[in-house]
């Protein structure tokens, strides 16, 4: 008896500790938002939504760097695309190009001290970001830095979805065909996501550097960088929902919105909005998709589109707005994206590719289930018990 009281007693401390640790390290957050205030410029892009076309373009702009190579993921594993990445990283540095390499310190934990110091010894310069410490050590863990920047002598950037792995590829035997949205970027835009880089940068190593002006490539397209601290996202994407007059098309893995953002696609539903949501039908993480459930069966009942796609694994983050602007970028719909994660997006300000972004987004809607379908036919007793401890965790996911 005295045994499991010590359990559930120490059991009171440790969950008490995890409350007082998150809401102090919040309250920490709050106060030292980083906010990197772009305004519109130009450039231009293309869009990638899948993996392969997506690595040999980057890998063959890598290939011919001739001054610096800055690069971020959340994620870079240790399977052959991984190192074969990182061979070329080493090889651009052995041939004196200036390469800064950086991972999030969770995302990044395949990569050992034996790998680092293989890349350092090449000339690679390799950092750890968003590391977890004390004080607030519980809240620094959740607080990753989840951008992916890769910057190309200044002149050519990719931003987007895609992390560095096999099943980014659709390699991976239980996710199947990954579906993803990436862009690379030239022109002035590049400016503000090296800008974004060297923000990151200066934060892990204390190294203060800029980029170099001007950027030798040209665009004239209207692009927006936001980059946002877990505290500025929800203002993002809360202006694209109120000044939707046509539709809104909604993309992301984890469809876990704030009740402000919720509220806001309920508004625009009741003045005429067009609103289809693509979530997938797989989950990747545990409770994710049940934490979204109850927002998908509220937002249909409000008459609302949600689908689940089925061919493979969905995880685009992209948001359309009345055939007019889109954002791509890293940000999921969820409360960790919006509250926690550090992200960088794409605004694109241009008609004509939005429409040819619409039409991909249709083609995904015709490869899912209708949300209430798939509910009637799978959704059971164990579903409802899943959708309620969810409901405790929705700060995390």
């Amino acid at each position: 008896m005295m045994i499991v009281l010590i359990i559930i007693c120490a059991l009171i401390l440790f969950i008490a500790f995890i409350l007082i640790d998150f809401k102090l390290g919040k309250r920490n957050h709050l106060k030292h938002l980083r906010f990197l205030d772009f305004t519109r410029t130009s450039g231009d892009y293309q869009l990638y939504t899948a993996g392969d076309p997506l690595f040999r373009d980057m890998f063959e702009d890598i290939r011919y760097a001739k001054q610096e190579i800055n690069m971020i993921f959340f994620i870079v594993k240790t399977d052959p695309i991984s190192q074969e990445l990182m061979s070329l990283l080493k090889q651009k540095a052995e041939e004196g190009v200036k390469v800064r390499f950086m991972l999030d310190r969770i995302g990044g934990f395949r990569i050992t001290p034996k790998i680092i110091k293989d890349l350092e010894q090449s000339g690679v310069e390799f950092s750890f970001c968003a590391k977890p410490k004390f004080p607030y050590l519980f809240y620094r863990t959740q607080r990753r830095n989840h951008r992916k920047i890769t910057v190309v002598d200044g002149d050519t950037g990719y931003v987007g979805g895609f992390n560095v792995g096999k099943e980014y590829l659709g390699k991976d035997a239980e996710l199947g065909n990954w579906r993803d949205y990436h862009l690379r970027l030239t022109g002035p835009v590049v400016h503000d996501l090296l800008t974004t880089f060297f923000d990151d940068w200066y934060l892990a190593t204390k190294q203060t550097t800029s980029p170099k002006l001007p950027t030798n490539t040209t665009g004239d397209k209207d692009i927006e960088i936001a980059a946002t601290d877990g505290g500025q996202l929800e203002d993002v994407f809360l202006t694209l929902i109120d000044e939707a007059e046509e539709e809104i098309f909604i993309g992301t893995p984890y469809f876990i919105p704030s009740e402000r953002l919720f509220q806001a696609l309920l508004r625009a539903l009741k003045r005429g909005v067009d609103i289809k949501v693509i979530a997938p039908m797989k989950a990747d993480h545990l409770l994710v998709k049940e934490a979204g459930i109850p927002y998908m069966d509220r937002l249909t009942r409000a008459g609302g589109e949600v689908y689940l796609f089925d061919m493979g694994f969905y995880h685009a983050k992209v948001i359309i707005v009345d055939k007019q602007l889109c954002d791509i970028g890293t940000a999921n719909f969820d409360r960790r994206s919006l509250f926690l994660n550090k992200e960088v997006n794409t605004l694109i300000f241009n008609s004509r590719f939005v429409v040819d972004l619409r039409l991909a987004f249709l083609r995904d809607v015709q490869d899912s289930e209708r949300f209430n379908d798939h509910a009637d036919k799978h959704f059971n007793f164990g579903t409802k018990i899943r959708t309620g401890i969810a409901y405790f965790f929705r700060p995390l996911l």
